[in-house]
């Protein structure tokens, strides 16, 4: 996978946009829209990158690392992007932990961010089978969480990210099972219980620092 493809398959995404307009959930394609920067207390040392803000407001900022910054980010992200989040962290031995959906934008977002800084410097740490199993919650798992159906949008995307890396490589079986089955399942399927969604984060941070997740 190379920056060539990836331009490519951003392109086949927005012709896919004119086939289905009304099931563009509005993200960012082309790579226009600015991203937000949260920062913490003190110099970021850790990156975490996030696609769904009303999620990340429900993570108290007192709760929050000193030497942590958060970036809300979803959609395409360019090259000159991706080199100014992989220059906010003062550790370049720490991954930047992106916290995503288990959907076909969230791993396209993914992707793009690994093509630009390389492997080892970003991790899926969203809905996944690594992140599900350090939560522990069984209510919190692929087949007992609320899942949507994938749109014809979201079914002619994910054919596009498969021809980038396949879904089981980023988010394990069980949770690509989900997306095989044609559904998909948000962070907001786990806001069941007040305290899944800080879990997750924490477990994002975890995950990204010992280097577990997959790539």
């Amino acid at each position: 996978m190379d920056a060539r493809a990836l331009e490519k398959s951003w392109l086949r995404v927005r012709r896919l946009v004119e086939c289905h307009p009304g099931e563009w959930g509005g993200e960012d394609l082309v790579g226009e829209d600015p991203m937000k920067v949260f920062a913490g207390e003190r110099a970021p040392r850790r990156v975490m990158v996030v696609t769904s803000e009303a999620a990340l407001k429900r993570w108290k900022r007192s709760d929050w690392p000193a030497d942590l910054a958060v970036v809300v980010a979803v959609g395409m992200v360019t090259r000159a992007q991706a080199a100014i989040l992989g220059g906010l962290a003062s550790d370049a031995s720490v991954p930047l932990a992106f916290v995503g959906n288990a959907d076909p934008m969230s791993l396209h977002t993914y992707l793009s961010l690994r093509v630009y800084l390389g492997e080892r410097r970003v991790r899926f740490c969203g809905i996944c089978d690594a992140i599900l199993d350090i939560i522990g919650d069984e209510k919190a798992q692929p087949d007992t969480l609320s899942t949507w159906e994938l749109s014809a949008f979201d079914q002619g995307q994910l054919r596009v990210v498969e021809t980038l890396a396949q879904p089981e490589q980023v988010l394990g079986p069980r949770v690509a099972a989900v997306l095989g089955n044609g559904r998909k399942i948000a962070i907001a399927a786990i806001s069941f219980r007040a305290n899944l969604i800080p879990a997750l984060f924490k477990a994002a941070l975890k995950l990204a620092s010992t280097g577990g997740s997959r790539s």
